[in-house]
């Protein structure tokens, strides 16, 4: 089996730049999604907060369809079909992910300077500023919900995982 991305973030970038530091955030938003749905049980998976709200498995599919969206829209495959099991969705999911983030390192700034997406919702066009407080933070939020919502059926992320760092210790 191929190794997941984001086991640890990736090392810094030597120069700061705007793709790279955009980059960083969606690298920092891979580490934490893979923590967060690391060790899930079929508990989990089924677990909601309370009647009417998503379960688990549907808030990682909402995760993934924000990310391949977000993705598409910054030049990657547009994808289909969603994964069908809990593992292949974690693991498309993290796979997209890095891509984007590979892709953002890419760019240069007047790239992301000129970037415009036309709409439907009323704008004429939408530019980059749109995606970070849109869908990469409604993302990051999602991911939260899965930490929070672990933890509160009984099954808390992992010990040793160092958000700040981007790094685990399980000693």
């Amino acid at each position: 089996m191929i190794e997941q991305p984001y086991y640890t973030i990736p090392d810094c970038p030597e120069e700061i730049t705007a793709s790279n530091t955009i980059a960083r955030f969606v690298d920092g938003l891979g580490f934490r999604y893979r923590w967060a749905t690391e060790g899930l049980t079929e508990s989990d998976l089924h677990f909601r907060p309370v009647v009417g709200s998503m379960d688990m498995t549907e808030l990682l599919t909402h995760i993934f369809s924000i990310l391949t969206y977000t993705s598409y829209i910054f030049g990657g495959e547009k994808i289909k079909t969603k994964p069908e099991t809990f593992p292949e969705l974690r693991a498309k999911t993290l796979e997209v992910l890095y891509d984007l983030s590979s892709r953002l390192k890419k760019m240069d700034d007047a790239e992301l300077q000129n970037f415009k997406l036309i709409n439907r919702m009323g704008r004429d066009e939408v530019s980059f500023w749109y995606f970070l407080n849109g869908p990469i933070a409604d993302a990051l939020t999602h991911v939260g919900q899965v930490v929070s919502w672990r933890r509160i059926n009984g099954n808390p992320q992992p010990k040793g995982v160092h958000v700040f760092l981007g790094t685990v210790n399980f000693s």
